[in-house]
């Protein structure tokens, strides 16, 4: 694995955290847009910091985000306080969905 690779998977991994990852504190019931917002930039930088596109896909890499969309999505109307939040929770969660699919694809 290559070093930015591994640099990635401890970062997706560390999302999962429940004291300081945004999905592991999500699943706490804490929203906090600034931490959606960054795990959606470093999905985005998946890409460019694994080489996508070969026949077969790191599976720890599907292990840490194949999941996260759904899992962003089932936790808004549990989590949100308020219609604005839940707006902006399902913005993220609509993001994470797209990060994902860019990077997975779609069948």
């Amino acid at each position: 694995m290559a070093e930015g690779e591994e640099s990635l998977i401890v970062a997706l991994d560390e999302a999962w955290d429940e004291e300081a990852g945004f999905l592991g504190k999500l699943r706490a019931g804490v929203f906090d847009e600034s931490q959606g917002n960054a795990y959606v930039e470093l999905l985005r930088r998946i890409p460019a910091a694994i080489s996508i596109g070969s026949d077969t896909v790191s599976s720890e890499l599907v292990k840490l985000i194949w999941f996260a969309p759904q899992f962003v999505e089932w936790q808004i109307d549990r989590v949100a306080k308020d219609e604005a939040e839940r707006a902006r929770l399902q913005r993220i969660a609509d993001r994470v969905h797209e990060a994902v699919s860019e990077v997975l694809g779609i069948p």
